[in-house]
């Protein structure tokens, strides 16, 4: 039988969160494109909310294992509270904050019907900031990010993040009536 140490587990639970976190971010922005049709924008709204709400729940678990690690364990204070870590209490904070903004998000998603609609999109775009704040956190103390295949992965999805993101703007510029309906 296998057996995987909690190091193990921490590790796959942080770089699965930041995989389905990026994936998520980019269906989100994707979505609204006026090259997609109403019936892909519900598939991909709903591979968005999933993959949100499942990178949210790594992430947790990722923080929740460090308690548990024999080699550098958390206390319960320095994996809910941003910067406290002993170990490299910068980008731990980073990852903590991350964490605590999709938290944000997730909660004001639940009452968007109630907070408004304008609010609730002005909290949605914290997550903007939260990816790159998570990317510095995996690029900075993960484990493997000195290994080439992590680089590439950080890589490609911070450059595939900011020209979403620039696609975003663009298209948000563009006047309504020159989108073509889908």
């Amino acid at each position: 039988m296998i057996q995987f140490s909690t190091w193990e587990w921490i590790r796959a639970a942080g770089f699965s969160s930041y995989f389905l976190l990026f994936l998520s971010v980019c269906l989100g922005i994707i979505q609204n494109a006026s090259m997609i049709s109403r019936n892909v924008r519900h598939v991909l709204f709903q591979a968005h909310q999933m993959m949100g709400w499942f990178a949210f729940l790594l992430a947790f678990f990722h923080g929740f294992l460090l308690y548990f690690d024999d080699y550098q364990p958390f206390s319960i204070q320095e994996i809910f509270i941003p910067f406290l870590s002993r170990y490299q209490p910068f980008f731990t904070g980073l990852g903590i904050v991350a964490f605590y903004s999709m938290f944000f998000i997730f909660i004001t998603s639940d009452f968007m019907k109630k907070i408004g609609r304008n609010i609730w999109k002005t909290v949605h775009y914290l997550i903007f900031p939260s990816f790159i704040l998570v990317s510095i956190h995996g690029i900075f103390i993960g484990t493997d990010s000195k290994e080439t295949w992590a680089q590439y992965v950080y890589i490609s999805a911070v450059v595939c993040f900011f020209v979403l993101i620039v696609y975003r703007f663009f298209y948000k510029a563009t006047p309504k009536s020159n989108r073509s309906r889908g």
